[in-house]
């Protein structure tokens, strides 16, 4: 439920069953490496410019509680509804493309300030929070929020020029430290990321339709691993049963 973390607004109550979900996450070994960022969809011919994509859904949006007043018992269905656009891109383990960092600048209509946001795997050590940097300009330190099976998020409110920096800039990354003291640092392309903040958010159904292509490429890669680890331990085998005869 990347996604779905992603979209949560630190002022909002959203479901966690939202309809966009990318529903192919899993969860990263501390000693993986991470992959190249992958482009939205599972086709390998898309030009790197298109890494960068928008969603945007309505989110349910709670009436704040005014000093004084015991918080309100509200139901999704009856609460004024909030547009909020992601634009992000997609981290993948070169061997399986199972998703395994997320990088992803979140916008609340109403809100003067966007939130960046990170997806760190599992192992991150939390205290230190995770840092993102756009070419030689100053970090910003992201504090985490939340972890689940798929890996750790980290967020900050930014000034609306940092959004300016990356539709200008060359590359962004974003850093952290794992449980070892180990650092790990995630190097991204910006082209693309100003038309894709400026334009049209990808329409749902695509959406998840290119969810559903992904997750057969990554069921056909992992079946493909599983194939050759039992090629190999029957290779391993056979020169030892020749031994004993």
């Amino acid at each position: 439920m990347v996604f779905a973390k992603l979209v949560k607004a630190s002022t909002f109550s959203v479901a966690a069953t939202l309809a966009l979900t990318l529903g192919t996450a899993g969860s990263m070994a501390a000693d993986k490496k991470p992959a190249a960022p992958a482009a939205q969809g599972a086709d390998a011919a898309q030009k790197p410019a298109d890494i960068w994509y928008k969603l945007c859904i309505d989110v349910p949006a709670p009436e704040p509680t005014k000093p004084g007043e015991q918080p309100k018992q509200q139901k999704p269905e009856d609460m004024k509804k909030v547009n909020v656009c992601l634009t992000q891109v997609d981290v993948r383990d070169n061997a399986t493309a199972i998703l395994i960092g997320k990088l992803a600048v979140r916008q609340v209509a109403g809100q003067d300030k966007p939130q960046l946001l990170a997806m760190l795997p599992l192992g991150s050590a939390l205290p230190p929070g995770a840092l993102v940097k756009v070419d030689d300009k100053e970090p910003v330190k992201l504090a985490y929020t939340t972890c689940d099976q798929a890996g750790c998020y980290a967020e900050a409110s930014i000034e609306p020029a940092m959004v300016a920096q990356m539709k200008t800039g060359k590359q962004i990354a974003y850093l952290g430290i794992d449980v070892t003291g180990r650092a790990l640092s995630i190097p991204l392309p910006l082209e693309g990321f100003g038309k894709a903040i400026d334009g049209q958010p990808v329409p749902v159904e695509k959406y998840n339709e290119d969810q559903k292509k992904i997750a057969e490429v990554i069921k056909q890669r992992l079946a493909d691993l599983r194939q050759k680890a039992a090629d190999g331990a029957g290779k391993d085998a056979a020169p030892a049963a020749d031994k004993k005869k």
